[in-house]
């Protein structure tokens, strides 16, 4: 599978798929606290380039806490999107969820985000609020949840 832990050196590639989307402004120094800390799951999505070197085409960031996990960022080189990578990076966090014990996943997204928005939806995640003035641009952030539930009965 392409999917696999983030390493310091992959954050170059990192920074330039975050510059790119221009949707976020974390620098390196938080990549690396995040891919250091025992409460975070950092992934990248790794293919062969054309010249057979591998290139990073997403990554996503998780915090992992207990019932109550967050989706901090995901990304997906421009070029690389509408081919199924959200998903399996998404996957990649929600798949540290336990159904048995009900664990929920939460995010925030730009209202006007609607790409991002459509995704969340179509895999699982409800809106269940907003946060009015949340960036610093002044536009609001939706609140969506997953929660996974056991098929148990």
């Amino acid at each position: 599978m392409p999917i696999r832990e983030m390493k310091e050196s992959d954050l170059p590639r990192v920074l330039e798929i975050q510059q790119e989307l221009a949707f976020q402004d974390w620098d390196a120094p938080l990549f690396a606290t995040k891919i250091h800390a025992n409460y975070a799951l950092c992934v990248v999505y790794e293919t062969d380039s054309d010249q057979g070197t591998p290139q990073i085409n997403g990554y996503a960031v998780f915090h992992l806490l207990g019932s109550d996990s967050e989706l901090l960022s995901i990304a997906v080189s421009r070029d690389c999107q509408h081919k199924g990578i959200g998903k399996m990076l998404l996957d990649a966090g929600l798949s540290r969820l336990s159904p048995e014990e009900k664990d929920r996943c939460f995010l925030e997204v730009r209202e006007g985000n609607s790409t991002a928005r459509k995704f969340y939806e179509k895999n699982g995640f409800k809106l269940y609020g907003d946060r009015k003035n949340y960036y610093s641009d002044g536009e609001n952030a939706c609140l969506y949840s997953i929660e996974l539930e056991s098929q148990i009965n």
